[in-house]
């Protein structure tokens, strides 16, 4: 008859926890860190001893576990454990992370300078420091529906065309950037547009930097940008990551 009623009690426990979670004081932390130690199913909690369950989550909260599924009473100072327990976790989750600072860097070695002769970067710096007037098509203040895009002013009245002050510069030959660095890359480099590993194939490092298709995907990209590090080829689109800052 005892029997008959220690299987009734089993079989009604088995009812009551269908996960771990089930139990009393065991949230997704505690059924985590008792899944860790081995302790999938509601079975293996019953089966393991208070002791074994106190290494894992504490005295307090095994006594209260064993107390579910064991059938063991527990004392009021017990369940004050574990609600103070439960109490300080629920504070810590509150408190708000410590902040890091972090920054935007690239995730290989991109600082490769040109090999330039003196008169190319002097060149190069005329460019960077010659101002270049926006050229905007005429009239574009006056109504909303002309944009600022540049379109040669035909009319035999317009002032732009004719060249008075203050109506806008209009394109000439004389604003272009000298002929010998007028298609480089502000550092020095001359582009090379990739899609694969083949494509680097012939790219002089020394005169060449690599600018990574669009359309490539990130695997891919990874690729192309580690065998570009290992042969010393400037990446002039390098993927970035987020990475902490070292005081």
């Amino acid at each position: 008859m005892a029997d008959d009623d220690q299987d009734t009690e089993e079989a009604a426990a088995d009812e009551e926890f269908e996960e771990l979670e089930d139990i009393s004081g065991v949230g997704p932390s505690r059924a985590s860190d008792l899944e860790d130690a081995g302790y999938e199913t509601v079975d293996d909690v019953r089966g393991a001893s208070q002791e074994e369950l106190a290494d894992v989550v504490g005295n307090a909260l095994a006594a209260r576990i064993k107390a579910d599924v064991g059938g063991l009473e527990v004392a009021e100072e017990t369940e004050a454990e574990v609600e103070e327990e439960e109490t300080e976790e629920a504070e810590e989750a509150e408190e708000p992370a410590e902040d890091v600072e972090t920054e935007m860097r690239p995730r290989i070695e991109v600082d490769f300078e040109p090999d330039l002769d003196e008169n190319t970067e002097r060149l190069l710096t005329e460019r960077r420091t010659t101002s270049v007037p926006q050229f905007n098509r005429q009239d574009y203040h006056k109504k909303k529906r002309v944009s600022t895009s540049w379109r040669k002013p035909r009319g035999q009245l317009s002032k732009q065309r004719i060249g008075i002050k203050g109506k806008g510069d209009t394109v000439q030959a004389g604003f272009r950037s000298p002929k010998a660095v007028r298609d480089l890359h502000p550092s020095g480099f001359e582009e090379v547009r990739v899609h694969n590993l083949d494509d680097l194939e012939g790219v002089d490092g020394d005169t060449e930097a690599v600018r990574i298709a669009s359309k490539v995907g990130g695997r891919k990209r990874e690729r192309i940008e580690d065998e570009a590090e290992d042969r010393e080829i400037r990446v002039l689109n390098p993927t970035y990551e987020e990475v902490e800052v070292d005081d």
